[in-house]
């Protein structure tokens, strides 16, 4: 027999030291069968998945595992051939197997595993390995790697109670260990618990109602049915979905700086909504770029790839980040595909599983092609001539401007809000004769004003005031343009020149600056060799009577053409600030037009002071109008205006008379309160950005070249080549011709029938999401180091029936909700709670906090304050002063939203994965630094803190008071019970009252006699104040509702 060692002893004595042996092994075996408890002892033939490879992989692998470079004595326990070649397993003989006399030693040189592993056997384990090796030593083909066949349903004694399949696998293994299940819960519970479990959003009191009083079979299937065609659906599937692709509005390292990627988060839901397969799900994230004529859905799907973490710190290697985000993504890819811990293989072969370091290479020469930078900056020492001149603002490309149905949707709210404002105005300035008769000499005075400039437009004469330094001059030509010459030097400060505009008598509403090709500048609007330039203006009213100058301020200014400027990772708003005139067309006109915040009135002999700051400007014409317009961009003077302002009072049209009284008060802001309504719609409409929104894509270019780096060392280049491959334990996906493997066969393959993993995994997922705990329970680990499914035959079945029904997540999804199994009561019975305290046989639903980002929706939605809208850019809700104190490059203020996005979703929140939100971080939501299969969950203080001072929740329930105030309820109990219906849907108990009036009556007490802390209570949060009751009885009541939103039971789904 050939011999092993360890250290200073051999593994393989000869065969007389081992008999020797034999008397003591025989006794420790009888005397362990004593000591092991009856179950096991009568648990019939042992199994190795289930029995025994657990034993060895926590306890054995790590030395005597797939990983070569850290095998001890060549032994391998994973492999039966070699364990039996080298004599530490004799099937049939557990008193002549090494491995038996090893785990029984005395002997600290030769005991297994070694003391200074710190892990040992307990008996029971023991007995096991030595009863495997009695019957024979089989072992089995990992279960999660042999592809799932659909078993037959077991027989069960109480067919009465199976509702579908999954029923039939939980009764058999209830009734194997002699338990029934239990009885199925109230219709108040069941319908709380369908809805937060498939829309994420508690019930309403009417729903609970209508439900508890519909007494048809079929009811419970019909709110199933509902609740699955609610958009709210996807929202709740898609937040455990970008745990695992770790979405985030953020990039992670250094700065953590925004990046665009909110319509990634729209595509995942809105395919979960219309129940997309899962394969096409799939293949679209992974390959979505290389389909053929890939529609703008499936570039966004593409996005996938760009989730990882990126950086563009100023001295950081490139080719470091290349290798960590690959690395990224083979983590991501296995985890979330094929529930595995391929990161384990980066350094070295898996200590546990069969992956080797070349699988994990080779997984991550798929990903090779991807357009991408090591460092997303152009810097001296890591140039990028495609990120030349790009600053800690911009965005991090490939990236397209794709249509967004939210932005779409608010738009047309804003713009029929702002219809409002303008109706409203109207109405006054009709209901006033002062008002009607200044509107009419408005339109006198800008017929006049056409009658001069048609286009609208006039240009001023113009005067060069003395400015300090700079080395250009400006010459006023015949037009009335402005000619900038002389020298431009790189890298030099940009010129500062003031001009003087005489001014006409009127209004004065906008200003327009027109940069002109120039023959003294070769045809270009820019002089020297610069494309482009930037051009910033300021401009004051200087005042002939006084003599005083006022700066004037600007709303908005946008350019008919220019180059992309970007601040936090998105295109900045219009020309305001600065406006980079368009590389692309140097050698054609271009205009930019700056709208005053508010219009104003010039007298004679009035002034306009405009100073233009640029580096290479060429030629510039300034014009001013005394009209205004809601979009710098278009020209609202058509000719159906302008015939408008040339018709008489009497021969006006409707429409013609609605478009005068628009541009009034646009030219005017002659009504302030309208004025400023408009001003701030106008704001959030610019905000939309025309319905679009850029986000970041996959884009494939020559592939890189992938080499296996030794012990993950990027600096290391002395690795093997590696091409694009599948882990080689696996079925290999078809390729005939050899040729190479692209994204779309990785995404292919891993939906393949003959792959083990994908259907499993999917399914595991969701029976966590229904139930609780995973069949098996490790989410991000199917491999040797997860859990034996406590019902393998179940998950196998479900694998089978989602590959089946094509990929139908629905399908599944309804699957398990309708089940018997899920419909159960979730109190654990107290003859349960000694046989299966973690309630793995599902002899009862299990009871589970809500996730974070629920929690909030959830005290939002009972104060009847939650935004629904669906999909669009992320939120920013009320967070702690000073959080963002130590975000850096670029520094951040967090700025909460002040408008109905306040109360939007907790999935919508904006996602900073450095400075997670603190609501959320405190109910255990991931930074999403990393792929999360599974979250944490844990009590700790801080979280009752949150729920009690948290403004979100502090407003949520001082609405909430308010409305039980404004109720029809006509006693404290009454209350008392209509908050418990909209709070847990259902009544409050005799307890629960009169606990709950003790209360009140207290707080009452208390902001009675302390008026100022009532006032300071109910003026927390956006919400307008009800009018309803005293402010101390509001403050009163706001305790009870943040009682009862603090409650345990108000934040758990049963």
């Amino acid at each position: 027999m050939k011999r092993f060692s360890r250290g200073r002893h051999d593994w393989g004595q000869d065969r007389r030291q081992r008999n020797g042996r034999l008397g003591r092994i025989a006794l420790s075996l009888s005397c362990l069968l004593v000591l092991v408890p009856s179950a096991v002892q009568a648990g019939g033939k042992i199994e190795f998945n289930r029995d025994i490879r657990p034993i060895l992989s926590e306890n054995c692998y790590h030395c005597h595992g797939p990983d070569k470079n850290h095998r001890e004595a060549d032994l391998r326990l994973d492999d039966r051939e070699v364990a039996l070649a080298m004599g530490a397993i004799v099937p049939g003989k557990p008193e002549e197997s090494e491995l038996v006399a090893r785990i029984l030693s005395d002997d600290p040189f030769e005991r297994m595993p070694p003391p200074k592993s710190a892990k040992t056997l307990s008996a029971a384990q023991k007995e096991l390995l030595q009863r495997w090796i009695a019957e024979g030593a089989e072992y089995q083909a990992h279960w999660a790697y042999i592809t799932p066949r659909r078993p037959d349903l077991p027989a069960v004694t109480h067919r009465e109670w199976v509702r579908n399949p999954i029923d039939a696998f939980i009764l058999a293994a209830l009734e194997a260990k002699k338990l029934a299940p239990s009885p199925e819960a109230d219709k108040r519970t069941l319908l709380r618990r369908l809805s937060l479990d498939l829309t994420g959003l508690p019930p309403s009191p009417e729903e609970v109602q209508a439900f508890v009083e519909d007494n048809d079979p079929k009811a419970y299937e019909r709110a199933v049915d509902r609740l699955l065609a609610s958009p709210h659906f996807g929202e709740r599937m898609a937040a455990p979905w970008l745990d695992l692709v770790r979405f985030a509005d953020t990039v992670g390292y250094h700065g953590d700086q925004n990046q665009n990627i909110f319509p990634y988060r729209d595509y995942v839901i809105d395919a979960f909504n219309h129940n997309k397969p899962f394969d096409q799900f799939t293949i679209e994230q992974l390959a979505g770029d290389l389909l053929p004529n890939p529609t703008p859905e499936q570039l966004v799907a593409s996005g996938f790839n760009r989730l990882n973490m990126m950086t563009r710190e100023g001295g950081a290697q490139p080719k470091e980040y290349l290798a960590k985000y690959a690395a990224d993504r083979v983590r991501t890819v296995s985890t979330t595909w094929l529930g595995s811990t391929m990161g384990c293989a980066e350094c070295h072969d898996h200590k546990y599983d069969p992956f080797t370091t070349k699988d994990f290479y080779r997984l991550a020469a798929f990903f090779a092609d991807i357009k991408q930078w090591g460092v997303y900056s152009d810097y001296g020492y890591t140039p990028n001539p495609d990120l030349k001149g790009w600053t800690n603002d911009h965005p991090f490309p490939p990236e397209i401007e794709v249509e967004s149905p939210y932005l779409k949707r608010r738009l047309e709210r804003l713009d029929g809000q702002i219809s409002a404002v303008f109706a409203a105005a109207a109405d006054r300035l009709w209901a006033s004769p002062e008002e009607r008769a200044a509107f009419e000499a408005w339109v006198e005075a800008s017929r006049a004003f056409l009658n001069r400039s048609p286009d609208g437009w006039a240009t001023p004469p113009a005067a060069v005031e003395p400015t300090r330094g700079g080395e250009s001059d400006v010459i006023i030509q015949e037009d009335g343009s402005l000619l900038f010459t002389g020298k431009v030097t790189p890298k030099k400060k940009s010129d500062e020149r003031r001009i003087r505009l005489e001014l006409a008598p009127g209004w004065l509403a906008a200003l327009r600056l027109e940069v002109l090709p120039h023959e003294q500048h070769r045809g270009r609007v820019v002089r020297g060799g610069a494309p482009s330039t930037l051009i910033q203006v300021a401009a004051t009213l200087r005042s002939a009577t006084t003599g005083r100058s006022s700066p004037l301020a600007f709303a908005h200014a946008d350019a008919d053409v220019k180059d992309e400027r970007y601040a936090n990772g998105a295109p900045i708003l219009g020309v305001k600030d600065g406006w980079k005139t368009s590389s692309q067309h140097e050698r054609a006109k271009q205009t930019a037009v700056w709208l005053l915040d508010t219009p104003v009135q010039v007298s004679e002999g009035d002034q306009l002071l405009l100073t233009i700051k640029s580096d290479a400007v060429g030629c510039v014409r300034v014009s001013v109008s005394p009209f205004g317009c809601e979009d710098p961009r278009r020209d609202d003077l058509d000719e159906a205006l302008i015939q408008a302002l040339q018709a008489d009072p009497e021969s006006r049209s409707p429409e013609q008379a609605e478009r005068l009284r628009t541009l009034y008060l646009l030219s005017t802001a002659w009504d302030p309160t309208a004025w400023a309504e408009y001003r701030t719609l106008a704001q959030k409409r610019l905000e939309c950005r025309d319905g679009k929104a850029f986000t970041m894509v996959t884009q494939a270019w020559e592939p890189r070249t992938t080499r296996v780096l030794p012990r993950g060392n990027w600096q290391d280049e002395s690795g093997e080549v590696v091409a694009p491959g599948v882990p080689q334990f696996l079925p290999q996906p078809p390729n005939p011709e050899g040729r190479r493997l692209t994204r779309l066969d990785l995404a292919r393959w891993l939906m393949a029938p003959e792959n083990p993993l994908t259907a499993r995994v999917f399914v595991n997922r969701l029976w966590k999401q229904f139930f609780g705990t995973g069949l098996s329970a490790v989410m991000e680990d199917v491999g040797a180091q997860g859990e034996w499914p406590s019902h393998p035959e179940l998950l196998d079945w479900l694998a089978v029936e989602f590959r089946e029904s094509g990929w139908n997540v629905k399908h599944m999804v309804k699957l398990l909700v309708m089940s018997a199994t899920y419909r159960q009561d979730s109190r654990l019975r107290p003859e349960l709670r000694d046989i299966d305290p973690n309630n793995r046989l599902l002899a009862a639903q299990t009871p589970r906090r809500l996730d974070a980002e629920f929690v909030r929706d959830n005290a939002l939605a009972i104060a009847g304050l939650l935004n629904l809208d669906i999909g669009g850019p992320s939120a920013r809700p009320y967070q702690p002063a000073g959080y963002y104190a130590n975000l850096q490059f670029p520094n951040r203020d967090y700025i909460p939203h002040t408008d109905e996005r306040q109360y939007r979703r907790g999935l919508y929140t904006h996602w900073q994965r450095t400075f997670l939100h603190p609501m959320l971080a405190n109910f255990d939501a991931p930074s999403r630094e990393e792929c999360t299969a599974s979250r944490t969950v844990a009590n700790t203080p801080q979280q009752a803190l949150t729920l009690l001072n948290d403004p979100t929740f502090v407003e949520a329930a001082r609405v909430l008071a308010g409305k039980l105030l404004a109720s029809l309820a006509s006693s404290d109990e009454e209350r008392i019970d209509l908050l418990y219906q909209r709070a847990l849907a259902r009544p409050a108990t005799p307890k629960e009252k009169e606990s709950l009036c003790r209360f009140l009556a207290a707080q009452r007490e208390i902001y009675r006699s302390q008026p100022e802390a009532a006032q300071k209570l109910i003026r927390v949060g956006l919400a307008p104040v009800p009018t309803v009751g005293t402010e101390p009885e509001l403050a009163a009541w706001t305790s009870v509702c943040r009682v009862v939103l603090n409650l345990h039971e108000t934040i758990t789904r049963y």
